[in-house]
């Protein structure tokens, strides 16, 4: 091997300032370099970004050569209705550079708002380069300029801890999730007519979410699925409306895409009874959750029309509906998910799926938490019993509190700067506050050292209204309120459903301190034992960049402390 030295620093961006150059567009006809005050050289050949607009719509490319761009898209019916031209340069662009800045741009003005995005979807890609960090401290300076000229509202940091951006279908994709788009798309050339289900299978974190909204947009631009009926199923109401809202601004989706699993007996969504299967594709996020008819409280009445309607029988699941309808059904599901007697268990998934379930498109590459893959290792085999590892999770905050007002205390200074962060806990307290019950205001749920706190007002997009709201946002979240969401910070109140037998020393749920009646009726101890542990596993596993935890009972403290250093 031959090694050439060079000086990095002669190599490495400086900060050179950005220059945007605005000009009309107009289809039909070559761009008007004289209108541009950038050199001619460097209009035909420099590596740039632009953004083409008008007052709704938004297109964000980058090119070699503006001036050969400019004309393709003058000629391309598809860009007639744009009226600006935005170029983007700066004298220290690159091909890399000009690729990271498209994909970051297209993310960002997806979840601003301000435009609605005409892009694909198709080539997003995070992959790394020679100097990417200084470049990346340079985009925030570009962003910046982009709000003063008025192509944004809002900022980055504003921007990167919105549910919007989160579930944008413009992702970089991982390398495993690539993979998965793969197979899931060669699945679907082969022909939907004998197609068997596809599971996927992944640990929180892991982007199954990202991918099935992302397969929906790579589906919906392709004409050749263009009279397909694909819709994705989102079984958590507040995930459902959260989703909504982010394709509501993409172009070629619509907030209609995503269903509930009820609408696949609906006529208005494709149903019909005399198509055999009325969907062709449908993806499935959180199958975890789907329900099967146990422990439904007030939905016997609903689940039971439904079943009917499809003409399947009463003991039904809701994963038997969607496979009874839809030719190619693809299920986004994390076994340690399951939280309670409704929810499908893996005994009923695999009467349903059969050899599907035991061999699943996996994804490993954990994308939410800091962490990595080695604190979610950390915190299963601590909810499993497990000896207590010696692995570490460099560059994620984990704190264990004694003092529940320290607790409560290091929560506000880190909402004061990262207001996408939420206290909460084990179904553990009851919900003495209940809007519909209770009329005084003044009534706390969980009130601990003299500090009281309330339960969540709603589960209705809980996490999404606390950014608006300081109140909403100081409430305590159950499971019912956060499965399925992210967090910059997680605070979790571990409560007196989840106890230390003192003596095997292992974890075990305590039925009398465990207040969801649907959670625990018709379980037997081992199974309640297994879904309090997997609600403490999602709850552990939200947050971004650290976790806060406080137990209520002094010897689960004692206990964490000796597996979670």
């Amino acid at each position: 091997m031959i090694t050439i030295e060079t000086t990095a620093a002669a190599q490495a961006p400086k900060g050179a300032p950005f220059i945007i150059d605005r000009c009309p567009f107009t289809p039909g006809e070559q761009l008007d370099i004289a209108m541009l005050d950038l050199d001619d050289d460097k209009i035909l050949n420099w590596p740039m970004v632009y953004i083409l607009a008008n007052n709704d719509e938004a297109y964000i490319g980058q090119t070699t050569s503006v001036a050969t761009r400019m004309s393709q898209h003058g000629a391309n019916p598809e860009k007639s209705a744009f009226t600006q031209a935005n170029i983007i340069f700066n004298e220290e662009f690159n091909t890399s550079v000009i690729t990271d800045y498209e994909h970051r741009l297209i993310g960002l003005m997806h979840a601003d708002g301000r435009y609605q995005l005409t892009n694909k979807n198709d080539g997003m890609t995070d992959t790394n380069y020679f100097s990417k960090d200084a470049y990346s401290h340079m985009f925030n300076d570009l962003w910046e300029e982009l709000q003063r000229l008025e192509l944004a509202d809002h900022t980055i940091a504003e921007l990167e801890e919105s549910e919007v951006f989160k579930y944008s279908p413009y992702k970089g994709l991982t390398t495993d999730q690539k993979v998965a788009l793969g197979k899931i798309l060669a699945a679907i050339d082969n022909g939907l007519e004998n197609a068997k289900p596809i599971v996927v299978e992944g640990m929180p974190g892991t982007g199954k979410t990202i991918l099935a909204i992302y397969l929906l947009k790579t589906l919906k631009d392709n004409p050749k699925y263009k009279d397909m009926n694909i819709r994705i199923v989102e079984p958590v109401t507040s995930l459902r409306n959260t989703l909504r809202q982010s394709l509501k601004n993409v172009s070629g989706l619509s907030p209609n895409d995503v269903i509930a699993p009820t609408d696949i007996a609906k006529p208005d969504m494709g149903y019909s009874p005399d198509d055999g299967k009325s969907f062709d594709i449908v993806l499935v996020d959180e199958a975890h959750k789907l329900k099967r008819r146990v422990n439904l409280g007030t939905q016997y009445g609903n689940f039971d029309r439904v079943s009917a309607r499809l003409g399947l029988p009463k003991e039904t699941s809701q994963m038997d509906w969607i496979i009874s309808q839809t030719k190619l059904p693809i299920f986004f599901y994390d076994p340690l998910q399951s939280i309670g007697p409704s929810c499908l268990g893996m005994e009923v998934m695999e009467s349903s799926l059969g050899s599907a379930l035991h061999h699943p498109i996996q994804l490993d590459t954990q994308m939410r938490v800091k962490g990595g893959k080695a604190y979610l290792d950390r915190i299963k085999g601590f909810l499993a019993d497990e000896n207590p590892s010696d692995s570490s999770f460099d560059n994620y905050e984990f704190v264990i509190h004694d003092d529940f007002s320290e607790f409560v205390e290091s929560f506000e200074r880190c909402y004061a700067k990262h207001n996408l962060s939420r206290m909460v806990a084990g179904y553990a307290w009851k919900w003495e506050s209940n809007p519909s019950k209770c009329k005084d205001p003044s009534v706390k749920d969980i009130v601990i050292d003299g500090i009281g706190l309330k339960w969540n007002c709603t589960y209705d997009n809980w996490v999404v209204k606390g950014t608006t709201d300081p109140e909403i946002a100081h409430e305590v979240g159950c499971i019912h309120s956060i499965q399925g969401y992210d967090l910059s910070y997680a605070y979790v109140i571990i409560g007196d459903d989840l106890t230390v037998d003192q003596k095997t020393g292992k974890l075990v749920a305590n039925k009398n301190s465990y207040y969801d009646r649907n959670g625990y009726a018709t379980a037997t101890q081992e199974q309640l034992d297994q879904y309090i542990k997997n609600i403490y596993y999602v709850l552990l596993t939200r947050g971004i960049y650290g976790t806060h935890v406080y137990a209520a009972n002094p010897k689960m403290r004692e206990h964490l402390k000796r597996f979670l250093k």
